[in-house]
């Protein structure tokens, strides 16, 4: 019995390992920045890495934190001295121009840069908002009724694939390590998303290449 325990105990411990490294981001450090045992500067200091020291981004914690691999040992440093590797994943194919409805959408989104701060499990637009209730108050604005949740939102519309995708389409994404969808974003066209995020509320970014590149899961159209 003590042996199955142990080897059952090794098992979920290499699961473990095997999801962090399948689901990490490559990045590079491209400037010194101390690796640490904590999400604070008052944790123990692994070591001062050196530009050009590769890691796996395995979360971002919040807008000054990242949980990493270096070498299998996990720690924390701050975003500002890193840079995401280019993905392997090819680039959509370029995107048709949004139809009239779209672009509408697209720019409610971007009115609220600047304006709309993130929050999760809130919905009180248009100044606080989490990322699937932005989601539905911009379409909403265009007459276009979407439920409040990624669970919803997962299912909105009609399927599209990633190589097929066009601006105004709902792309739903993953979180960290998870392999739940957790995320919910707008897509513009070339690569792009504008979200609204814990780490930098509404922004626009790509899905082409850093954090975001390797968290894509599906996208529904819902226009």
């Amino acid at each position: 019995m003590k042996k199955n325990i142990m080897s059952l105990a090794a098992a979920s411990l290499i699961s473990l390992a095997v999801t962090a490294t399948t689901f990490a981001s490559p990045a590079t450090v491209k400037d010194y920045v101390n690796f640490r045992s904590s999400p604070s500067t008052s944790s123990k200091v692994y070591d001062n890495l050196r530009p050009g020291t590769k890691l796996n981004v395995i979360d971002q914690v919040n807008k000054y934190w990242l949980k990493v691999n270096i070498n299998g040992k996990v720690g924390y440093l701050s975003p500002r001295y890193i840079s995401y590797n280019q993905a392997s994943q090819p680039d959509p194919t370029p995107a048709p121009a949004p139809s009239a409805v779209a672009e509408r959408v697209i720019q409610n989104a971007k009115k609220l840069i600047g304006v709309t701060q993130y929050k999760y499990g809130v919905n009180r637009a248009p100044t606080l908002l989490d990322c699937s209730s932005f989601i539905k108050y911009v379409f909403g604005k265009e007459g276009i009724q979407l439920k409040w949740g990624t669970r919803y939102l997962k299912d909105a519309g009609s399927y599209v694939p990633r190589s097929q995708l066009k601006p105004g389409d709902v792309i739903l994404l993953r979180v960290g390590s998870s392999s739940q969808i957790g995320h919910a974003g707008i897509y513009l066209g070339n690569g792009q998303m504008i979200h609204n995020s814990p780490s930098a509320d509404v922004s626009i970014t790509s899905i082409t290449s850093g954090y975001w590149s390797t968290r894509y899961v599906t996208a529904r159209r819902v226009i």
